[in-house]
């Protein structure tokens, strides 16, 4: 494995799916990158204030993480959404992150190629398997590609695979 993708959400890290202090210390340890994906549930709808509250939640859990400038983080859609219903989302995002990370999108296969060829402010693009009906976008910087694998007891991870170097 080269890198482990952990969570963001608005929770300033008591959610247990969240990255924690001790763990970026481990994760960097062993050499691994890690690859933020902010989340509060995935749905709808997708406002302006939406992505504006998002945006602020991630800014704040990257400093408290120290996750370097210029580095993405990427904001889950995680659902079968109308990729033109997120043009707000996306831009309320925007107005928070500006030049301080880069804006990154977690979603299928036409959430993933809408974003890429319609929002010139982001910069990294992660496609799920699920409801991109077999369809890969080639340009994506990561795929997920099966989910709830077990590694050992007690430990079920998605499988994803990098095209793209993850800090």
């Amino acid at each position: 494995f080269g890198f482990v993708a952990r969570y963001y959400d608005d929770t300033l890290g008591v959610n247990p799916k969240t990255l924690a202090l001790t763990e970026i210390v481990d994760l960097l340890g062993a050499g691994l990158g890690i690859l933020p994906v902010f989340e509060t549930d995935g749905a709808g709808p997708w406002t302006v204030d939406k992505g504006t509250l998002h945006g602020q939640a991630a800014v704040r859990e990257a400093a408290r993480c120290g996750q370097p400038l210029g580095t993405p983080i990427v904001f889950a859609i995680d659902q079968d959404a109308d990729p033109a219903s997120l043009v707000d989302y996306f831009n309320g995002v925007y107005s928070v992150l500006l030049d301080r990370f880069v804006i990154g999108v977690y979603g299928s296969y036409r959430v993933v190629k809408y974003a890429r060829e319609t929002f010139p402010a982001t910069g990294f693009f992660w496609q799920t398997y699920a409801w991109s009906n077999a369809q890969v976008y080639p340009a994506a910087d990561v795929f997920q590609h099966a989910n709830g694998v077990t590694l050992r007891v007690g430990l079920d991870v998605d499988l994803d695979v990098a095209s793209s170097p993850i800090p």
